[in-house]
């Protein structure tokens, strides 16, 4: 599976800031089981287009914590029990540009749909007010 910066970017907006490394493979797994071949390939390379994605629109506008535990964007990997990758497992080499997904500037410029569409707590919606 492809791991560039701007999916892990796009996971950790769309889960308010809750997608460690570990979580990483868990959304790609997630992301691969709900789209099909080509709809996967279109997300990896523009990882904003998943403000398209039924799956996530439906998560749009609600907390986290509202979010049931079949809603969460992440999904084990088969023969997976617990969070993250277990000890000793290779971390996968992230492709493209490190890029600081807690920069609200950052997420703006490059995932700016979901940027709008899952505001991080502290940030600034487009009415003025402040989540």
């Amino acid at each position: 599976m492809d791991v560039t910066y701007d999916l892990w970017g796009a996971a950790h907006q769309i889960m308010d800031g809750r997608c460690p490394a570990g979580g990483l493979l868990e959304f790609q797994c997630w992301l691969a089981a709900i789209l099909d071949p080509d709809e996967y390939a279109r997300v990896v390379a523009a990882p904003d287009t998943l403000a398209d994605v039924p799956a996530i629109r439906r998560l749009a506008g609600r907390e986290t914590w509202d979010w049931t535990d079949d809603e969460w964007p992440r999904r084990r990997r088969p023969g997976r029990t617990g969070d993250g990758p277990p000890s000793g497992e290779p971390q996968p080499e992230l492709s493209g540009e490190p890029w600081d997904f807690d920069d609200p500037r950052q997420v703006a410029h490059r995932l700016p749909r979901l940027g709008r569409m899952f505001p991080r707590i502290g940030e600034v919606h487009e009415h003025g007010n402040i989540r």
